[in-house]
């Protein structure tokens, strides 16, 4: 199973690796994704660590969604999928969380959210899991990054061509052992929080906003009552050319993930998100009660969180 792995995981030639991170439309100006703490691809399952599968680790899930108080339809959609691979002496915990946040009224936004979800899904699943299972180690051609942008792709034609005129979000976080691989474009967002209980937040808001925010136009307390807050200035379905930005990062042991759409970290505020998951014994009840914590402060928006919790 090692040796399959390092496949997927291998950096492409010199010359032919995809763009992660540049924004043609804006001058560079946001931090990229690759910037926080990533690995480069080729590293990342030569590294994972088996464990003996008398001591299976788990990672532990919660997923909760709301239509929010104000709004009378959802536009979200997200994913989540855990599972083990032990074969032989050797396990490997995979997992596969998506969030994403449609727009474009009350049909587009939903189709737009659900083709993103279905498509990059059924891509991971096809490109990634399913040869994992194979006992002939199926040859694989690309890198975890580069069917994560290629999926990703896929979507953002799809939407294109089925719901012209909308558009959505995407975070997508796939675990295989302790490394994981992000897709992400919008603002919806990953966090992860150490053990120790430092928040940091994995991906990059593509908002007018945060743009104006980054090039000192606007304070961050102008940003957060900005009336263009949610504008984005990249989006699945919208613009060429289309860039969503990927990562690898390792995971430290006993750190939790949080995906998250706007209308939580919108109405939550970073302390009280880190308050409420470390102080919560399970993931399903800390979901449960971020959404009521964004539903007691108005509600605007539809809520979608996923919280991941890595093994010990």
């Amino acid at each position: 199973m090692a040796s399959l792995l390092n496949r997927f995981f291998r950096k492409k030639a010199s010359g032919d690796q995809p763009p992660l991170t540049q924004d043609n439309t804006a001058g560079n100006l946001q931090p990229g994704i690759s910037e926080i703490n990533t690995i480069p691809d080729e590293k990342v399952l030569s590294n994972i660590q088996f464990t003996p599968h008398l001591e299976i680790p788990q990672l532990i899930v919660g997923v909760a969604q709301s239509v929010g108080i104000q709004r009378d339809h959802n536009e979200d959609a997200l994913f989540s999928l855990t599972t083990s691979l032990v074969l032989g002496d050797k396990n490997l915990y995979f997992g596969l969380y998506i969030v994403a946040d449609g727009m474009g009224g009350h049909e587009n936004g939903e189709v737009a959210s659900s083709l993103a979800v279905e498509k990059l899904t059924s891509h991971i699943i096809r490109s990634i899991f399913l040869p994992l299972l194979s006992v002939q180690g199926n040859k694989m051609e690309l890198s975890i990054q580069e069917i994560m942008l290629s999926g990703v792709l896929q979507a953002h034609q799809t939407i294109k061509k089925e719901a012209f005129g909308s558009g959505t979000t995407l975070t997508a976080g796939l675990i295989l052992g302790d490394q994981m691989t992000i897709a992400h474009v919008g603002d919806s967002r990953m966090y992860m929080i150490s053990p120790d209980g430092n928040l940091q937040l994995l991906t990059h808001d593509h908002s007018l906003v945060k743009r104006l925010e980054e090039i000192g136009q606007i304070s961050p307390e102008q940003a957060s009552t900005h009336p263009q807050r949610n504008v984005l200035y990249r989006a699945l379905g919208q613009g060429e050319p289309f860039e969503p930005d990927i990562a690898t990062f390792h995971l430290q042991s006993g750190s939790q993930l949080v995906l998250c759409t706007d209308g939580l970290w919108g109405q939550v505020s970073e302390n009280d998100l880190v308050d409420v998951i470390r102080a919560t014994s399970e993931p399903q009840l800390a979901c449960q009660s971020l959404i009521q914590r964004a539903n007691s402060a108005g509600g605007p928006d539809n809520i979608s969180v996923i919280i991941v919790r890595l093994p010990e």
